[in-house]
């Protein structure tokens, strides 16, 4: 049955969850984890709230139910992670989180391990490859990839001019609330039994859904220097720090592998590395100075550093601009070079990005129906 005429509620919500903007693929195991995580009672208010937050007053009058029972609901939901929560002068908001990014966060960062969480964490993971995975793909074929990856700024030289939006320093400063959480990919990975073992205290978030996450104990506040220590501990590690797609105001920070990462792995695992916008940087080796020692390849995510006769070479389809490879290097063979083409990135916010995933996927579904 169609999920507009189908009465069961979970049915109903995942069709409105598809809607977001990168959408959520229909898949038995998203409709497992929508019943794991929402009562039908739950369920059936969750598929009415719209994304964009909205006054309990408002939404009560909008579905003709007592404003107490609606704000009881939703301020459940939000405690569990399920939808997010402002509160204002006026009285509390609330918007519906989608999957991706959304629910798939929100279930794991706050680092609880028990069985409900085990499922759940197969769930998610089992559903990768036919939700997420394939969304942030075909996102990015229609030119609206949702991440991004920044350069360690170490790895670019001070001859070199790199853009604020290139800069995690100047995110992070600008950024007027920060707050520090577990990274949800290596928790899922490690309740699923195969963590990598990188840190997982890398995670940041900025602004008010930072504010949402510390108030409901998801992760906690940090000022600017503890927001760089993790940074810092991301580059140790050799993780890629990768934002959103946009030139302005970063909204998060993570801090990724190439195993465990929802980012990363649609260039490891689905082989589609347009998925992800590269920094606008590229590893560039030259062959009289390389000794093919193969440490670029050990450090980099992707692994984009491939053995080429006597040296080594950089597949610039796959590199993704981090420079840990330009890092890693014994003999400086090495460097990080403007990629052909730099742009900035195509959109200036993150409601501006979101806009065009759902302007990409209407067209698509138009074209689609004149097929």
């Amino acid at each position: 049955m169609s999920p507009e005429f189908t009465t069961d509620p979970h049915e109903r919500l995942a069709a409105h969850l598809d809607a977001a903007p990168l959408g959520a693929p229909p898949a038995p195991e998203l409709m497992a984890i929508l019943r794991t995580l929402f009562s039908p009672a739950e369920a059936e208010l969750a598929a009415a709230l719209p994304f964009a937050p909205v006054g309990v007053a408002q939404l009560a009058q909008e579905l003709d139910r007592p404003s107490d029972e609606v704000g009881s609901i939703l301020a459940d939901l939000a405690e569990r992670g399920l939808c997010f929560e402002r509160q204002t002068p006026r009285g509390a908001y609330y918007g519906l989180l989608p999957v991706v990014p959304g629910l798939a966060e929100t279930q794991f960062m706050g680092g609880v391990v028990n069985d409900e969480k085990r499922r759940l964490a197969r769930l998610f993971a089992d559903y990768y490859g036919k939700g997420p995975g394939p969304a942030l793909v075909a996102a990015g074929q229609r030119g609206a990839a949702l991440p991004r990856v920044i350069p360690v700024g170490r790895a670019v030289t001070a001859g070199q001019e790199i853009l604020p939006f290139e800069r995690a320093e100047a995110m992070i400063r600008q950024a007027d609330y920060i707050c520090l959480g577990t990274c949800y990919c290596r928790q899922e990975a490690e309740l699923n039994g195969h963590g990598c073992g990188a840190p997982k205290d890398v995670c940041l978030t900025f602004g008010p859904f930072a504010e949402f996450l510390v108030g409901k104990g998801l992760a906690q506040a940090v000022d600017f220097q503890t927001a760089m220590g993790a940074m810092e501990r991301a580059e140790m590690a050799g993780l890629v720090h990768v934002t959103a797609n946009v030139s302005g105001a970063a909204n998060f920070i993570c801090n990724c592998c190439g195993c465990c990462c929802l980012f990363l792995k649609t260039v490891t695992q689905l082989k589609r590395p347009g998925a992800i916008a590269a920094a606008g940087w590229l590893a560039v080796v030259d062959p009289d100075n390389c000794v093919a020692c193969g440490q670029c390849q050990e450090v980099c995510q992707v692994a984009a550093p491939q053995p080429d006769d006597e040296t080594m070479a950089v597949d610039a389809s796959l590199c993704l601009g981090c420079g840990h490879c330009a890092l890693a290097c014994p003999t400086g063979a090495i460097a990080m070079q403007p990629r052909p083409g730099r742009q900035t990135p195509p959109f200036v916010s993150y409601p501006e990005l979101t806009a065009a995933m759902i302007r990409g996927r209407m067209r698509e579904k138009a074209e689609e129906g004149h097929a």
